[in-house]
């Protein structure tokens, strides 16, 4: 579980100082504020570690290679209006976060690393800190292509050199790691475990791929479901043929099973759907995923687009396995309220169970207000969630930590964000009353 994020002259942020990040974090704010930076913050590392090019210190991303974030040139990357600060430079970009199986701070791993305009408009590393405290490593670029590597566990640093650049910002290479002999050994696991932590990602995009007709399904589970969701009813349709299978053959419901049925109890519980079911065209590979209300089956084209919307968001929850991070962006498009606020039961139930976190940016009400309420049903406590108002302060971002006490209420909660319901009333009501007056007064001078 990520438990820690902190940016430096990152796009929009200045810095964002350090965000506590709990299995439920929601981002909410006005629009362009700097919500999804920080999401993308995140991925842009995890595109990095998985990169096949281990001479890019950062990946920032091809709109021809599928990556989940392209963010152009290390000029578009760095903070236009940033000052310099303790640890990072003006001209320097800084992420750091930090990860832990058991969400505590104590044990925790750290990725903290700075980057540099490199060639080319490309990022160079520039410093680099991973691993657990007293332990682990650090590199720092002394000139063009050398660096210094210092190990927790030794006084002194190792010495510089070519071959202590990390690959891919996190990892040496097998010959380096061999060359270091006892001490190569003692950080051979760190690269590797950040791979792991952020392998357990799950990023689904606020544009989800709209609905087919029909669906090509290669007859497994599919290993992801796509920063779109274009695998989602993939995922739905071997989910339903294994259900069928086992009913078919008066079977007990499979493991495989269970996130057909899920999705159908969540379905119903937002109102949307009262079944689903799948059917085979003919004998061929296609099937199509059916929506069933009163009675009466519709294909999935033929239904509201907020069910084409959510199926991904719900499948990307019960999809997740103990242990994922589950990040989502506007989770609530396209669905009406009662669905929205079932949204947050549905993260909330999945992170108890599952031991699954989820960071969520939205700008839902209706979703924020149920999960008040789950604090105050102590339902969730206040340290599973954590919630950020973000906003821009000229032509920087601001991150407010929104403080709630055990009945959810929130201390210091911006004005009017929301709107003002309670305004409008007061408005509303004055209006029918001066309203009310007006008809009297010209009914009164017709009769006179």
């Amino acid at each position: 579980m990520l438990i820690h994020l902190k940016l430096e002259h990152f796009k929009i942020w200045n810095t964002t100082g350090p965000i506590r990040l709990a299995p439920l974090t929601l981002l909410l704010g006005t629009n362009s504020s700097g919500k999804s930076s920080l999401i993308q913050s995140l991925l842009l590392i995890r595109q990095t570690v998985k990169s096949d090019d281990p001479n890019l210190d950062l990946n920032l991303g091809n709109p021809d290679a599928d990556d989940s974030v392209t963010l152009g040139q290390f000029k578009d990357l760095l903070c236009r209006h940033g000052a310099s600060s303790e640890s990072t430079s003006a001209t320097q970009v800084g992420i750091e976060f930090r990860w832990s199986e058991q969400g505590l701070a104590e044990g925790s791993a750290l990725f903290s690393a700075r980057y540099n305009k490199g060639p080319a408009g490309s990022a160079e590393l520039a410093f680099l800190r991973l691993g657990k405290d007293g332990q682990g490593f650090s590199v720092q670029r002394r000139k063009p292509g050398i660096y210094r590597l210092s190990l927790a566990t030794q006084a002194k640093p190792l010495g510089q050199s070519a071959d202590f650049r990390p690959e891919r910002s996190f990892a040496f290479s097998a010959s380096t790691l061999n060359k270091l002999g006892v001490k190569g050994e003692m950080i051979r696991s760190i690269g590797p475990a950040l791979l792991e932590e952020l392998g357990r990602i799950i990023y689904l995009g606020p544009v989800r791929r709209l609905a087919q007709r029909d669906y090509v399904w290669a007859g497994r589970m599919p290993a992801h479901i796509g920063d779109d969701g274009a695998k989602a009813v993939d995922a739905l349709i071997a989910s339903g043929v294994s259900c069928q299978l086992a009913k078919k053959r008066n079977q007990a419901m499979p493991a495989e099973g269970l996130l057909f049925a899920y999705a159908i109890y969540w379905l119903r519980e937002m109102n949307l759907a009262d079944d689903l079911s799948i059917r085979s065209l003919g004998n061929s590979s296609r099937y199509e995923l059916l929506i069933e209300n009163d009675g009466q089956a519709s294909n999935l084209k033929d239904v509201g687009v907020g069910v084409s919307q959510v199926i991904p968001v719900i499948v990307a929850a019960l999809f997740a396995q103990l242990g994922h991070i589950v990040i989502v962006e506007e989770p609530e498009s396209h669905l009406h309220p009662l669905a929205q606020s079932k949204l947050a039961e549905l993260f909330a139930q999945v992170s108890k169970e599952r031991n699954v976190q989820f960071i969520v940016e939205t700008h839902s009400e209706h979703l924020f207000r149920r999960m008040q309420t789950l604090i105050a049903k102590q339902q969730l406590t206040t340290n599973d969630a954590a919630m950020y108002f973000v906003e821009r302060e000229g032509k920087a971002a601001r991150m407010r930590p929104l403080e709630l006490d055990d009945f959810g209420r929130v201390k210091n909660w911006p004005e009017g964000f929301f709107g003002d319901a309670l305004g409008e009333t007061r408005e509303q009501t004055a209006l029918s009353i001066k309203r009310a007056k007006e008809l009297r007064a010209r009914d009164g001078n017709v009769r006179g």
